[in-house]
């Protein structure tokens, strides 16, 4: 029904331990008491109520310490107490031992009396045993204390020289064999009492708490060993009925009294909030049980009253009934219980349920560390909370640790996560370390989370500098690639059209030189060829001018630019363009200049070779894209030989290249005397 103290908050590992610790008390008690029945059928022994109530109160300590803490220690300690109350619950009347020289002790006396030797020869062993194992001490005192070899040592050479001393036959060895037997008791029983004083003068301040703890045990076992050696010297010295057995049973109240003191004041064992729970669930048990046997009783009484003739059957309906009654009452006991005796396991589930919820949340690892650190120890009431790295330091569980995990992301081990014990001294149980267990997995995921945000925002923020470092770069690139090509093209032009003429000028005059005396008429005629050649290379020169001047592309409108270009032209070289475009044309500014260039180069060949004085250009945009056209009715030429004459080619090509970077469709009708027709179709989107 409630859970039992012993396996309340264990998991199935420790639960064995746990009985393999409880077993031997319950075994010792058990043959204890076998061994009294035994005893009290070969000759009579008197239990006083006051012996039993005082053996009852000592051996009750021993078996809740050890229910209530399972442990080595409390293993010891529940071992001791019932061998003391097996000693102390008959009183012994040392006046009726009438013993004689001639045969051995065990043959004189009663099977009670050497049980009860035995138990003490027990209880002076054992108890070294537990005082040079507890209350802990520091470094330095512990490597006073016996190991675990000497403590066997000390069980076996008790057993044999008391064994010896009580089956000796009569004589003088049994004399010094007893003076051995009593002086090896006593230096034992010394020894135990020297081990209380080193850990009660312990100087290290992190055991203060086991000193005092100490202290009070050594108090304890003084005044109940006082009067019982007291006891056997006057019954050496023939004065035994100084001290009566109700005095030395008074004396022994005070060992299980300075126990329970040292248990609420100083947490001996660490058990104080345990017991106090263990006794209330206990209680809680009793009470419903003895609810249910009432109302069992009660019901079938009833029952049984009303139909007289049926009362097999009214207490089978009694029982269902108070069954009922019992299962209906016991949730809301319990809980009531949990909330009295165990209120953070009802406030638990809700502190993880909560910072499940936050965790869900966080993306830093401060938050995480938040959570963890400060957040969950204080509304758990832990003693601290404590992430470390996944390789901490060597102090790092210098503290008592309540719960431990590791935060775990695949195979990726991100650190360890240490919680205190709580202030109450309640222990968590196997749930409650699973839940725990799932916190720590979504902090693991809640911390990887963050690591890869912070390298996320590291490296977009890296990846942001290079991108602006590269496009600096790139548009420098452009800015210096554009100027060059810009050079060339004026270059190229310059080479091709004004150079040319020039050069041609150059030999021309040259040749009138030498004709001026012989020809005056021919030179005449030779001057007049060469100043038109010189006003064709003016105009050539001022074309170029012309494009250098025209504005730039005001945010991809094309057909403004056109239209600036156009009236450049006509003011520069006298070409008149009949333009056809729409009043405005947005593109991508890539597209419209690639398309401006063209146009500015188609219209530039017009004024160097066509011949003409006007030309169309013509700008339409449809669904499927942008078309421009520029034609003229001059000269023409063969396409096939396009290369025959200066610059048209590389004109052309660039016209192509450019047409191409956009993914335009480029083409040219041409012929001798029929003009020239440029036809540039860019698709819509750019290109594809």
């Amino acid at each position: 029904m409630f859970p039992n103290p012993i396996f309340l908050g264990y998991t199935p590992a420790e639960r064995r331990r746990n009985l393999g610790a409880f077993l031997p008390v319950v075994l010792v008690l058990l043959g204890e008491v076998a061994a009294l029945a035994f005893a009290a059928r070969r000759a009579a022994m008197t239990v006083t109520p006051f012996s039993l109530a005082v053996a009852g109160s000592i051996a009750a300590i021993g078996v809740i310490t050890v229910a209530a803490r399972p442990s080595r220690e409390t293993r010891l300690a529940g071992i001791l107490a019932v061998l003391l109350a097996g000693l102390i619950v008959v009183p012994l009347d040392l006046t009726t031992l009438h013993l004689t020289p001639e045969t051995s002790l065990a043959a004189q006396t009663s099977p009670a009396v050497v049980l009860r030797y035995y138990m003490g020869v027990l209880v002076i062993t054992v108890g070294l045993h537990l005082v040079s194992r507890f209350p802990p001490r520091s470094p330095g005192v512990a490597r006073l204390a016996p190991s675990d070899r000497a403590l066997f040592v000390v069980y076996i050479v008790t057993t044999v020289v008391s064994s010896l001393a009580l089956f000796m036959p009569g004589g003088r060895w049994r004399l010094v064999l007893w003076s051995v037997t009593v002086a090896w008791l006593v230096g034992v029983l010394a020894f135990a009492h020297f081990q209380l004083i080193l850990v009660s003068r312990d100087p290290d301040p992190a055991y203060a708490r086991a000193a005092k703890q100490a202290r009070l045990l050594l108090v304890g076992f003084l005044a109940a060993e006082a009067p019982l050696l007291l006891r056997l010297v006057l019954f050496g010295l023939g004065r035994e009925r100084t001290i009566p057995y109700d005095v030395v049973l008074a004396f022994q109240v005070v060992l299980p009294l300075a126990v329970t003191y040292a248990i609420l004041r100083y947490d001996l064992f660490d058990i104080d909030a345990v017991v106090r729970r263990a006794l209330a669930y206990t209680a809680a048990t009793a009470a419903l049980l003895g609810l249910y046997l009432g109302g069992a009783m009660l019901f079938s009484n009833l029952l049984a009253s009303m139909t007289p003739g049926y009362q097999g059957a009214a207490v089978f309906l009694a029982l269902v009934l108070a069954a009922l009654a019992f299962r209906l009452l016991y949730g809301p006991i319990q809980y009531l219980v949990d909330r009295i005796f165990y209120p953070e396991r009802l406030r638990f589930a809700q502190v993880i349920r909560d910072l499940r919820g936050r965790l869900q949340q966080v993306v830093s690892r401060e938050e995480v560390h938040a959570i963890l650190n400060q957040e969950l120890p204080q509304r758990l009431d832990a003693a601290w909370g404590r992430l470390l790295p996944p390789a901490p330091a060597g102090d790092a569980a210098a503290s008592v640790v309540g719960w431990a995990g590791r935060l775990v992301v695949g195979d990726q081990l991100l650190g360890h996560y240490q919680l205190g014990a709580r202030r109450s001294g309640l222990r968590y149980d196997l749930n409650e370390q699973l839940q725990l267990q799932a916190l720590v997995d979504q902090a693991a995921l809640a911390l990887a989370y963050a690591d890869l945000l912070d390298e996320l925002n590291d490296l977009n923020r890296n990846l942001e500098r290079k991108v602006a470092e590269q496009t600096a770069q790139m548009l420098e690139q452009q800015r210096t690639l554009a100027i060059a090509e810009e050079r060339r093209r004026l270059a190229r032009d310059l080479h091709d059209s004004v150079t040319q003429t020039l050069f041609s000028m150059g030999l021309g005059l040259r040749a009138l030189r030498k004709l001026l005396a012989k020809d005056p008429q021919a030179v005449e005629a030779g001057l007049a060829e060469q100043e038109a050649a010189a006003q064709q290379a003016l105009a050539e020169m001022r074309a170029l001018l012309a494009q250098l001047r025209t504005p730039l592309l005001a945010e991809g409108d094309l057909a403004q630019a056109l239209r600036a270009h156009c009236v450049h032209l006509r003011q520069q070289t006298g070409l008149q363009v009949e333009l056809d475009a729409p009043e405005s044309i947005d593109l991508p500014l890539e597209t419209a200049a690639e398309l401006l260039y063209i146009a500015k180069e188609a219209l530039h060949n017009v004024v160097k070779y066509a011949g003409v004085s006007t030309a169309a250009c013509r700008l339409v945009q449809t669904e499927d894209g942008v078309h421009l056209e520029v034609e003229d009715a001059g000269r023409g030429f063969d396409p096939e030989r396009r290369a025959t004459g200066p610059g048209r080619g590389l004109g052309l090509e660039n016209m192509r290249e450019r047409a191409a970077k956009i993914g335009a469709a480029f083409t040219v009708d041409a012929r001798p005397g029929a003009g020239v027709k440029i036809h540039v179709h860019a698709p819509k989107g750019g290109k594809p």
